[in-house]
């Protein structure tokens, strides 16, 4: 997450770690909570203070031979977590940190909040494919002392297949200005891994050679960017924005006038929120969770069929009355339920919960 605070330093971030760093930038902000964020090694001072928040850089991964476990009380990585000494520690996005952070909460009698951010760790899809790792998920999803997830399909998966409770609170980012500036491009957002089938938005491309069409993607697979990169040059409709800063990707979103999702799968995509706050309308090949796009007009849901993502695209980009309709539908959906201070204080009221518990079970 560091790259969001200080922009001169390019690196790769995931949806997961712009959705945190709104909600840590918007406590950051707020003199009532002080807010502590560990991020990768970046080169960065020990210790930076960035927009009210205390950056901690972690120590770079490198192995720990058993002799050293035993006998070395704390690892680096649950020293700076005992520096902090919060009462509350929240995590996204699994790896080993985050299964370093809940032993040391359970160590340690400090509450743990873990919040998911993709199907496959509700479906069990990541735990029964992943040998220890998904047993390692497995003992988070029952030790933390919360979950959080972005859905109702969400949370009834996490009681299905694993039995255990969960809240759902929806992702957010600050309310966007309404703004009545020319529209034409088709966006793409997301990184450049397989299961988002970023080709299938080429052909999209190839389909409406009359439309611009922009991709703004980070490079997560470099071999699998490249072989796509060697595929767009023969569209000329098609722009590629490769590993934009995402204070940048404002530019872009003003002159959007769809979203385009093609992934096979994901949680609620962070596009998505993004898209609906700037009042864009989203056409999706294969997502649409809780059924939102359908029940609130706020977009397409092609149910698989590459026609039919084709004719959605073409219908609203043609249409002028349908996609006004949708895009003011899609900025009502966002201030209803994304607004970023009621996210906020849903977070802070299950923090103070916590807190309360651990009171009583006799944790800080």
């Amino acid at each position: 997450m560091y790259p969001l605070f200080n922009p001169l330093t390019r690196a790769l971030y995931s949806a997961t770690e712009l959705e945190l760093f709104e909600l840590v930038r918007y406590f950051g902000r707020n003199q009532a909570i002080d807010v502590n964020l560990i991020t990768g090694d970046f080169g960065q001072e020990e210790v930076e203070y960035c927009s009210g928040v205390l950056v901690f850089r972690a120590p770079r991964e490198t192995p720990r031979s058993w002799m050293t476990r035993l006998f070395s009380a704390q690892g680096p990585l649950e020293k700076i977590l005992a520096r902090i000494d919060a009462p509350v520690y929240l995590a996204a996005g699994w790896g080993r940190p985050v299964v370093e952070t809940a032993r040391f909460c359970r160590r340690h009698r400090r509450a743990f909040l873990y919040r998911v951010t993709h199907q496959r760790e509700c479906d069990g899809s990541f735990i029964q494919g992943n040998g220890r790792e998904g047993k390692q998920f497995r003992w988070l999803l029952h030790h933390a002392d919360a979950l959080v997830c972005q859905t109702e399909e969400q949370k009834q998966l996490l009681k299905h297949t694993e039995n255990v409770d969960a809240l759902v609170i929806p992702s957010a980012v600050p309310k966007e200005p309404s703004r009545d500036e020319f529209r034409e491009e088709v966006l793409w957002i997301g990184e450049a891994v397989e299961w988002r089938q970023p080709e299938l938005f080429f052909r999209l491309a190839l389909t409406l050679p009359n439309w611009t069409f922009t991709l703004l993607i980070n490079p997560r697979d470099p071999a699998y960017f490249e072989n796509l990169i060697s595929k767009t040059r023969d569209i000329p409709n098609l722009g590629v924005e490769n590993s934009v800063p995402y204070h940048e990707w404002p530019n872009y979103l003003r002159r959007a006038k769809l979203l385009v999702n093609t992934s096979r799968y994901e949680g609620f995509p962070f596009a998505f929120t993004l898209a609906f706050a700037h009042g864009i309308p989203v056409v999706s090949l294969n997502l649409d969770p809780d059924g939102i796009l359908e029940k609130h007009q706020v977009g397409l849901c092609a149910q698989g069929s590459e026609v039919r993502l084709a004719q959605g695209v073409q219908d609203l980009l043609t249409y002028d009355r349908q996609w006004r309709r949708m895009s003011e539908n899609a900025r009502h959906y966002a201030q209803k339920h994304q607004n970023l201070e009621d996210i906020a204080q849903a977070y802070r009221r299950l923090f103070e919960l916590l807190q309360v518990a651990n009171k009583h079970t006799g944790r800080r």
